[in-house]
């Protein structure tokens, strides 16, 4: 199926910019907790901004909000709107929750590597 996209230009921007923040910090965070030999709770705060950092470049990148689909909404620049076609609706959740899962994963196998270096 091809990919049902429910978020257009000015959102996608803005998730971009989002990413790159978050991989500020995530790197700044990466930094301080290997030149400091920082503290268990600081490697757990690597999970939180990798995080903050992988969801909005994968929602730029399939054009996909979580939270949208989960609300059944797309805003493509103009306004929200309400999604109508039920198919292209379920499309979106599914991407939603991969985009969440995949996320996640990768969070924790960046988290996982940060606490074992």
């Amino acid at each position: 199926m091809e990919a049902c996209p429910n978020i257009g230009g000015r959102e996608i921007r803005r998730r971009t910019v989002f990413g790159y923040i978050g991989l500020s910090l995530t790197l700044v965070l990466i930094l301080y907790v290997v030149l400091f030999n920082g503290h268990t709770y600081l490697k757990g705060l690597i999970f939180i901004t990798s995080l903050s950092t992988i969801i909005p470049f994968m929602e730029a990148r399939s054009e996909t909000c979580i939270v949208n689909a989960y609300f059944g909404v797309k805003n493509m620049g103009t306004k929200y709107q309400k999604e109508k076609d039920m198919k292209t609706l379920k499309a979106q959740q599914k991407d939603s929750i991969s985009i969440m899962v995949k996320g996640t994963l990768v969070s924790i196998i960046i988290t996982t590597l940060i606490f074992y270096v």
